[in-house]
């Protein structure tokens, strides 16, 4: 299980042998750590798997990810009230989907016979490819109920970069201080969100808003994920302390108005948020005591609206 979200193509530096693609004046007000209400997991497992993320959720409840089974083949899952489908794009050798927008409309990737990574688009039954023009690798993210996408490419100098997909044309994001970029979350307000590495190898969120980069940054934390938002402005991702004070954890996190939430799934010492939907369910992964990696889905008590 990889400790971030980010999945960046080779090398693969994720928990799987699979497409590591990746993975502020606004925010200095909600850098705190809040305290949560009572929440209720339900643990999320595909029939007969060895291990299975929730990577992607929407407001009908609908839940995406990836699974493995007995002989450790990777294929998507979409699971929808209560029934899980297996997504296995053609041709493919593994398949993982990222994100299931309110139409039914699901994005991921998958690796082909030659080791290469396609990003895909799998809407009405039918797969499409999607491609950055020119680019060696893809990965299709996220996705809003307008069709637009966001994900990762590689370019020609092996570079990894960040895209927009919307009218039919590909759109770069570069976070202007980075050497790596991920674009992994949007709403339809066309807020995005991501993860980028500086030079100095420490890994940020940014929230990107007409134009501006914001940086997310877990409060005292060695790395931080940005890895969705909703169209309230919630965002989930991944943060991680220090090694010298917790070297072998990571821990999930909800960013609302009243501030930062951490996530840990009972007992795990790995928690992922990967998605939060528009009710503030949030779906992702924790290793068990055995380290098996499973599922989760995320409810609280009451409501989940930043001003109550």
């Amino acid at each position: 299980m990889k400790n971030t979200h980010v999945k960046r193509p080779k090398p693969n530096t994720g928990r799987r042998r699979h497409l590591a693609m990746a993975l502020a004046a606004t925010l200095c007000s909600l850098a705190l750590a809040v305290p949560g209400r009572a929440q209720t997991f339900t643990q999320i497992d595909c029939p007969n798997s060895s291990q299975t993320e929730a990577l992607g959720t929407n407001d009908l409840g609908t839940i995406v990810g990836y699974c493995e089974d007995q002989k450790l083949h990777g294929s998507g899952f979409l699971l929808r009230r209560g029934a899980f489908s297996i997504i296995d794009a053609p041709g493919a050798t593994q398949t993982t989907a990222w994100d299931v927008n309110n139409l039914g409309a699901v994005v991921g990737d998958y690796l082909d016979e030659d080791g290469l990574y396609h990003g895909f688009l799998l809407r009405d039954g039918r797969f499409t490819t999607v491609e950055f023009p020119g680019a060696d690798q893809t990965s299709a993210q996220g996705l809003d109920d307008f069709g637009r996408i966001v994900g990762i490419y590689i370019d020609d100098d092996g570079v990894f970069k960040a895209f927009l997909y919307s009218g039919g044309r590909y759109q770069v994001i570069e976070h202007p201080e980075s050497v790596f970029t991920s674009a992994e979350g949007i709403n339809v307000l066309r807020q995005i969100v991501g993860t980028w590495d500086s030079a100095d190898g420490v890994t940020r969120g940014y929230l990107l808003k007409k134009g501006r980069f914001t940086p997310i940054e877990y409060p005292g934390s060695s790395f931080t994920t940005a890895n969705k938002i909703n169209v309230l402005g919630q965002i989930v991702g991944t943060w991680g302390a220090t090694w010298a004070e917790d070297p072998e954890s990571s821990h999930g996190y909800v960013l609302t108005r009243r501030g930062f939430e951490s996530i840990d799934y009972p007992g795990a010492n790995i928690t992922i948020a990967n998605d939060i939907n528009n009710r503030g369910h949030i779906v992702g992964s924790f290793n068990d005591e055995a380290g098996v990696t499973h599922g989760y889905l995320r409810t609280r008590d009451g409501h989940d609206k930043d001003d109550d």
